[in-house]
């Protein structure tokens, strides 16, 4: 016998998805719909990625934008939505995956105990995603999204700092 309700449920985001290398006031735009916005200052660890930081809180979910130069360069989603078991974390990540181009577009993901990090060279596009509560991050790597402003790599590839 088949019951209706033992099926697998898809993740459908009950929050705004922030597009990636939109401008600030866009970025404001969309996630005033979900909750009040407010400017903060990036953490001390994304300095090196954004500027200005957009923050949107409701009951269930805090989405956080880095801004750059105007623009939004990551977008991490912290929601309560979807996060009771592996199974359903592991549809939440399935939804950014194939968001962002699928799973055939993307490297062998990373996986360091706490997180998962998977990186999309076609769209030079990060997903990093915590496997304890499941708050997924996406980051816009693609270097000429830098605008006048060049990247130095460390050694893991990623932005150290930014210089003008």
């Amino acid at each position: 016998m088949n019951f209706p309700f033992f099926r697998q449920k898809h993740f459908e985001p009950r929050f705004p998805i922030v597009p990636l290398n939109i401008s600030a006031d866009e970025a404001s735009c969309i996630l005033e719909a979900h909750a009040p916005v407010k400017h903060e200052e990036p953490d001390e660890g994304d300095k090196t990625i954004s500027q200005d930081t957009l923050v949107s809180i409701s009951d269930h979910t805090r989405i956080d934008v880095g801004i750059w130069d105007g623009r939004v360069r990551y977008v991490n989603y912290l929601t309560e939505h979807f996060d009771r078991t592996e199974k359903q974390r592991g549809a939440k990540l399935a939804y950014f995956v194939n968001l962002f181009g699928g799973v055939d577009e993307f490297d062998e993901p990373g996986d360091t105990g706490y997180l998962i990090l998977w990186r999309n060279p076609k769209r030079k596009i990060l997903i990093i995603f915590g496997l304890h509560c499941g708050p997924v991050r996406t980051i816009d790597e693609d270097p000429t999204h830098w605008g006048e402003h060049e990247a130095e790599q460390g050694s893991d590839g990623k932005p150290d700092t930014v210089v003008s």
